[in-house]
């Protein structure tokens, strides 16, 4: 399909301004993404729109992208890099990102899927912390893809079966985590780091951190990111059980952790890029400013 087929099925973005943007980068997701699209719509806070970012798949992943964006035309959107590229999730996250409209931001990937209450917990959590700048939950990590959500036996648990990891270590408490707390615990213990889809932040945070770095095209990309918000604003952790994030030998990050010199790679190239960040960035950034979003 050309770029100019993908464009003419697009409509008008309608008048009314969601609560919430989702930013969904697509890359040969074919088998998983109708599914996360559909935990989108089946969502029972309505107030949002998808933007579905290709970023140059080579299956049908466009053209189910293109089914679904006609099925609901008005929530709904399809982008695309110049040209069909392929750039990464930053890159797509960041395409996104200058084309959302809501006041707050929340990212799926294309072979997670949320539970149908995730942005009205969401919703509901950043109403009662109005200082907040981003809040994250807990997420299923989804083992065994056969198996339905059962909430009760995944937090009884642990690795190798469907399982929900603590949201913040031993002895911390949830709510409102210390300046930079967050970035101190992943660095610690990756496992603390929050799941994307268990995330929602405000809009003008994610543009005054400059988005995700697009040096990061998969691996550590989620990490950056966090530090960007965690070293600067509020955040909130809460407990509840918003996502199915979805485990499979294919992602960057089975591959990362089957392969010991790409592990130790990425995250050379993080902790690189985290101590000049600390140096130069993170003093410059804006105040948070902040409205009530509306449900």
């Amino acid at each position: 399909m050309s770029d100019s087929d993908a464009r003419c099925t697009q409509r008008p973005v309608t008048a009314t301004v969601p609560a919430v943007s989702i930013l969904m980068p697509v890359w040969n997701n074919e088998q998983n993404l109708r599914e996360a699209i559909e935990s989108v719509r089946a969502q029972t806070m309505s107030s949002w729109e998808l933007l579905l970012i290709d970023d140059g798949s080579e299956d049908s992943s466009l053209r189910i992208a293109l089914d679904c964006a006609e099925a609901d035309p008005d929530r709904i959107r399809i982008l695309r890099h110049p040209g069909g590229e392929n750039r990464g999730s930053s890159a797509s996250r960041n395409l996104g990102l200058r084309h959302a409209r809501g006041e707050l931001l929340a990212f799926l990937d294309a072979d997670d899927v949320w539970l149908p209450d995730c942005l009205a917990l969401q919703m509901w959590e950043m109403t009662q912390r109005p200082e907040a700048a981003m809040v994250f939950g807990a997420a299923e990590r989804w083992c065994n893809p056969d198996e339905p959500f059962n909430e009760a036996k995944a937090r009884r648990a642990d690795w190798g079966d469907n399982y929900i990891p603590p949201v913040v270590p031993a002895g911390e408490f949830l709510g409102v985590l210390p300046l930079g707390s967050l970035l101190e615990w992943y660095l610690e213990d990756e496992s603390k780091v929050p799941c994307i889809c268990s995330v929602l932040l405000r809009t003008a945070v994610a543009r005054a951190v400059g988005g995700f770095d697009e040096a990061f095209r998969g691996l550590y990309d989620d990490q950056a990111f966090h530090a960007k918000v965690s070293l600067a604003y509020p955040v909130v952790a809460h407990d509840a059980c918003v996502a199915r994030y979805r485990q499979h030998a294919g992602s960057c990050c089975a591959e990362a952790r089957a392969d010991d010199a790409l592990q130790e790679q990425g995250r050379a190239a993080f902790l690189t890029w985290l101590a000049r960040y600390r140096r130069m960035l993170v003093r410059s950034l804006p105040p948070l400013t902040v409205e009530q979003p509306q449900a």
